[in-house]
């Protein structure tokens, strides 16, 4: 008895959650999957919407001049070169926040041969990545990664690339006193083009005019952000953008019938299963007058009742009065008083208008889940009626063993 109304009461509990509201549960679907996909969530308003997607985010990435691996094109640096890489790094109150990782080459690494000199300065700046992240200057979605890349034989550049996607994790360059940075045209602030350095997609001035962000059009306005997974745009959708079209796709938000439906139907379950188990307990066989095991307890003989009366009884806490009974949404109860959705196009329209109309009736201050909650409590808290009904029992177990005991103390006198 003590599992059957536990699991009745953690249904009743979610279905009147005050933060979650399950009734408000909601689906999405685009007209093309290949292009996005959209997830949406309970405060997703319902409707379509039109998208076009002009370009996707992409990550800022700069490489250097092109060397030939066996020259040694940096022996003319002398000192120890200390340069710096700025990069995002958004706090709360101020999400273009920046910060500042420097790292530092050797005048003995930049006399090596070219390529060996490159790995150096690669390996420099992942280091101080490395360390950024491991004492949380950054986080590791924040940070740059560097590699050297040989694209004919003999011929090597550095590649930087930020972890992250969009203009606000572009990469900003402090030069060495010496301009290292500005002898690997890394830090050049123009686009790669044959053997020189540069960026490899314009990063201009602002979110609107960088090409690192991704643009596209919903109903008719213009939105600019940093990464391909958008949570802002629609409220309550994700979206996920895909691949680029000129052509309109539809999102569509509509009411997730199918997720609520299974909301309430664990719940009715539990509720049955409750209710079955206390039938058979708590009343006589018609036909082998044999008594349930707790036939006798007036209590768990009034839980049948109680838990049928609140399944019947009128919701007042309700927005629209037209929908203050279980059998408005389509929920009605069988001879046995098992409850079951029983019109599933009454409980869709119901659910589809107003999802506040089905919430009603079991979150409000007297609806079914919620009543139901505090109600169950007081049957299978500890030091509850079946807390104390068990103690009783291993009382009167006690009391008969001491008897006993007692009786064949005499006997045996």
């Amino acid at each position: 008895l003590d599992s059957k109304l536990s699991a009745l009461q953690t249904k009743a509990e979610r279905l009147s959650d005050p933060i979650t509201d399950y009734f408000a549960s909601r689906s999405s679907s685009v007209s093309d999957s290949d292009i996005l996909t959209a997830d949406a969530g309970a405060t997703a308003a319902l409707g379509n919407h039109a998208i076009t997607i002009d370009r996707l985010a992409i990550s800022d990435t700069r490489v250097s001049q092109q060397y030939t691996d066996t020259d040694t094109s940096f022996s003319g640096f002398v000192a120890d070169q200390t340069f710096s890489l700025e990069l995002a790094h958004p706090i709360d109150g101020d999400d273009l926040n920046r910060i500042s990782i420097s790292m530092t080459v050797s005048a003995a690494d930049l006399a090596l041969e070219n390529e060996d000199a490159l790995y150096q300065i690669a390996d420099a700046i992942n280091s101080a990545m490395y360390t950024a992240v491991t004492n949380d200057t950054i986080g590791s979605e924040e940070q740059v990664r560097a590699s050297v890349v040989t694209e004919e034989t003999g011929k090597s550049r550095i590649v930087l690339r930020s972890e992250s996607s969009g203009y606000t994790h572009r990469i900003e360059f402090t030069d060495s006193a010496d301009g290292l940075l500005s002898a690997l045209g890394v830090s050049d602030n123009v686009v790669s083009a044959g053997t020189a350095g540069g960026y490899i997609t314009e990063v201009g001035t602002s979110a609107t005019t960088s090409m690192l962000n991704s643009k596209f059009n919903i109903d008719g306005l213009n939105f600019y952000r940093d990464s391909n997974n958008v949570t802002d745009a629609l409220n309550g959708v994700t979206l996920k953008l895909l691949d680029t079209t000129a052509a309109t796709q539809t999102i569509t938000v509509v009411a997730d019938t199918e997720g609520v439906t299974e909301e309430v139907n664990g719940f009715l379950e539990a509720y049955n299963e409750a209710m079955t188990y206390l039938r058979d307990t708590t009343q006589i066989d018609p036909d082998t007058y044999k008594r349930g095991l707790l036939s006798d307890d007036v209590t768990y003989r009034g839980i049948v009742y109680d838990l049928r009366n609140y399944s019947m009884t009128q919701v007042s806490g309700v927005s629209n009065s037209d929908y203050s009974h279980l059998f408005n949404i389509g929920i009605e109860a069988d001879t046995q008083g098992q409850l079951s959705i029983t019109d599933a196009d009454k409980f869709r329209t119901a659910l589809e208008t107003n999802s506040n109309y089905v919430a009603d009736l079991f979150n409000s201050s007297d609806g079914l889940a919620t009543k139901l909650d505090a109600y169950l409590d007081n049957h299978v808290k500890t030091g509850g009626s079946i807390d104390s009904s068990k103690n009783n029992i291993e009382d009167q177990l006690t009391s008969l063993t001491d008897r006993i005991s007692l009786m064949d103390d005499i006997l045996y006198r």
